[in-house]
C-alpha cells in the first residue's frame, strides 16, 4: 500500500471533501472548536439545548470517527463528568480552502519566470515527488504499476482510473482545475510525476482545461 505521507514527505494530504456529518454532530465539534480545553457532557447540553442522553449519543459517534477524544474525569459543581476535546481529526473537518494561496504562489512565480522556466520548475517537482513513489513500484509489472499510481491519483483527490491492457490512466476531475487553466504549465507536473513514476513519458491525449472530457494519460509500453 503507497504510503502517502512518505511519498509526499512534510505535506498534508487534505480530504476531498469533509465527512458527512449531522447538524447536531457539526454544532457539537464547532462548540468544542471553540472551546479546546474541552467540554463536559452537561456543559454540551446546556449549550446545545438538548439532553444529556442525545449529547452522549452524538459522543460515541464522533469518537468512533476519531474526531472527539475523551479525557479523565473532572470534579464539577454537579456530578463529575469527563471532559470532551476534538481532536487533530475533527479539526480537518472545517472547511479549508488553499486553492487561492496557491494561485497567489503561482501568480508571484510567472511574474518572476518566463513560461518555459515555471514549466521546468513544476516538471522538476513533479519527478522529486513521483521518484518516490517509483521505489516503492520498481518490483512490480507495468500493469500493475500504472494500477497503484491510478489509485494514489484517487488518494490525492482524483476520481481516476487505469484501463483494463495498462497502457491508459483517465482522470475524470482536476484537484487544481483552475489554476491550470490559469497557468496550462501545472499539467507538467502531472506528467512529470507520471514519468518519474512509471518509467515511461505519457502522452497527455486528452486535457479537461483544453475543453476534454477527461484527462488521459497513454503510455506506451517499452519493447524488449
Amino acid at each position: 500500500m503507497v504510503n502517502l505521507f512518505n511519498l509526499l514527505g512534510k505535506m498534508k494530504v487534505e480530504p476531498s471533501s469533509e465527512q458527512p456529518l449531522g447538524v447536531r454532530q457539526r454544532a457539537m465539534l464547532q462548540i468544542l472548536l471553540e472551546n479546546r480545553d474541552g467540554l463536559t457532557a452537561d456543559d454540551l447540553a446546556a449549550k446545545l439545548n438538548v439532553t444529556r442522553a442525545a449529547v452522549h449519543q452524538h459522543l460515541v459517534a464522533l469518537q468512533r470517527a476519531g474526531f472527539v477524544r475523551r479525557r479523565d474525569f473532572v470534579k464539577t459543581k454537579g456530578r463529575p463528568g469527563h471532559i470532551y476535546a476534538i481532536t487533530d481529526e475533527g479539526v480537518h473537518q472545517f472547511p479549508k480552502r488553499y486553492d487561492w494561496f496557491s494561485e497567489l504562489l503561482l501568480g508571484v512565480l510567472s511574474e518572476r519566470l518566463t513560461g518555459e522556466e515555471l514549466s521546468e520548475e513544476l516538471n522538476r517537482l513533479g519527478k522529486r515527488i513521483g521518484k518516490k513513489l517509483a521505489v516503492e513500484l520498481e518490483t512490480l509489472s507495468h500493469d500493475a504499476r500504472i494500477e497503484k499510481v491510478a489509485a494514489t491519483l484517487n488518494d490525492l483527490g482524483y476520481v481516476a482510473r487505469a484501463s483494463d491492457d495498462g497502457d491508459v490512466i483517465e482522470a475524470f476531475n482536476c484537484v487544481y482545475h483552475h489554476l491550470a487553466a490559469e497557468h496550462p504549465q501545472v499539467c507538467e507536473f502531472d506528467l512529470a510525476l507520471l514519468e518519474s513514476a512509471v518509467g515511461i513519458r505519457p502522452a497527455h491525449q486528452s486535457c479537461m482545461v483544453r475543453g476534454g472530457k477527461s484527462c488521459c494519460f497513454l503510455f506506451t509500453k517499452k519493447s524488449g
